[in-house]
């Protein structure tokens, strides 16, 4: 195990055994045994942080056991009952991933300025989150404890971003400056958490970044009007695309395609198709689309491609097709692109036709953030009205609303599927856990 730790994470465990032993008078004698085993003349005093660790690592550990149980079961009857588990379609058991209307499971607080962005690593029990206060935090997402604080930056961090495996956290921040931190200890111990790149270039605060598909690329807008495409592997800027006339706040990266999204202050949200060119990646516009009136805040890709939004079926290829088929037509699947900022509206665009497919306005003041589910049916915003809500996007209704989510603006969202967790940030400095059911 002790491979795998760092000489503070080795403290720290130290500290909590230690903790839990002294608690014990039955094992006092086993509390000296460690001390002197561990090599500690005198034993560290347990802070806030390791009092009480390792029952609550065991109350973890035992919560996700019974949920790997029930999930175990619930697979079993899904395949007993229909044959194919991942095939059925729009069920209550796909609404058991969707936050709960009660009180937060976790409360993470240490960040002392507002929380800008939020993200869940893609594998591990671990969410990050990044702040005005120019700082990066780690948190284990079980407990709500602080693993580390990363300190590079000079300025307010803006947003944060893994990549697939993890094993790399991209950031951008007010300093104009976009960094990698190291999230692996593949590399050695000493390495972990620290910054191993820092790429200069934009020329005012860098609002977004995101890795690119590939893995080997990150591309970051600004305030400049610029967005940069950066080589991970030297540091370098391989691109810059031109096409807004203000501030780009907002930036999204589509997962099976090779597009981009960008918006910001003039209102504009122009689609790139990205591709591989003799001077690296280049972009070209694919849509420029138009209809919010006020800045766009945040933008986000569907994973999937979902039937029955905004389409309609014409009624004479219903007429041809129904002398060969007693069935109705099914409706062409949609790529949808949503966006939202400080006009309180939400807008789904079709990208198939780079046409507005439906307006959600259910929100009260400015929306910050937008997330996709898992299964692209629902749509997860953050608003100024301090509230998360939860729409299904086939009958274009909200499902749920967390009321008062935080004790200020909701800033920022992320989804945890393999935790079944869903996580928040504020204006209140602090980022929440919600149970998803």
């Amino acid at each position: 195990m002790s491979a795998h730790l760092t000489t503070r994470q080795r403290n720290e465990l130290n500290a909590a055994i230690l903790d839990y032993l002294s608690s014990n008078s039955q094992f006092s004698n086993a509390y000296e045994v460690f001390k002197e085993e561990a090599g500690l003349s005198e034993a560290p005093p347990a802070t806030g942080r390791e009092q009480g660790l390792l029952v609550k690592k065991w109350n973890s550990v035992i919560r996700l056991s019974k949920q790997v149980s029930d999930l175990k079961v619930k697979m079993a009857q899904m395949v007993e009952s229909d044959g194919n588990p991942t095939e059925r379609g729009n069920t209550g058991g796909e609404r058991r991933n969707l936050p709960l209307q009660k009180e937060p499971v976790t409360v993470m607080s240490g960040h002392r300025e507002r929380v800008t962005c939020v993200r869940a690593h893609p594998k591990f029990g671990l969410v990050a989150s990044s702040s005005d206060d120019s700082t990066i935090k780690v948190w284990d997402a079980e407990s709500g404890m602080l693993e580390a604080s990363l300190k590079g930056h000079s300025k307010a961090v803006s947003h944060i971003a893994f990549n697939a495996s993890g094993d790399l956290l991209a950031s951008c921040s007010s300093d104009m400056t976009v960094k990698l931190w190291n999230m692996s200890s593949t590399k050695g111990r000493d390495s972990l958490y620290k910054c191993a790149r820092s790429m200069v270039g934009h020329d005012h605060t860098v609002s977004t970044v995101e890795f690119l598909v590939a893995g080997n690329r990150v591309v970051s807008c600004s305030r400049d009007k610029t967005i940069k495409i950066w080589d991970i592997s030297s540091g370098y800027c391989i691109n810059t695309l031109q096409g807004h006339r203000d501030w780009i706040r907002a930036l999204a990266v589509c997962k099976h395609d090779n597009l981009i999204a960008s918006g910001g202050n003039d209102q504009v949200l122009i689609v790139w198709r990205l591709s591989e060119g003799t001077k690296g990646t280049v972009g070209s516009e694919l849509h420029r689309l138009e209809h919010h009136t006020h800045s766009i805040q945040t933008i986000a890709f569907a994973g999937k491609p979902l039937q029955r939004v905004g389409a309609t079926n014409d009624p004479s290829s219903q007429e041809n097709g129904a002398a060969e088929s007693s069935k109705p037509p099914s409706p062409p699947e949609v790529m949808l692109l949503a966006s939202a900022g400080r006009d309180n509206m939400i807008c789904l665009w079709n990208l198939n036709s780079g046409e507005l497919a439906f307006v959600l306005d259910d929100h009260t003041n400015w929306v910050n953030d937008l997330l996709f589910h898992p299964t692209s049916k629902y749509l997860l915003s953050a608003s100024d009205d301090r509230s998360v809500k939860v729409f299904d996007l086939e009958s274009r209704r909200c499902l749920r609303t967390l009321e008062d989510a935080h004790g200020h603006f909701v800033t920022c969202l992320t989804m945890a599927p393999h935790l079944g967790r869903l996580f928040s940030g504020g204006v209140d400095f602090e980022v929440r856990g919600w149970e998803c059911r």
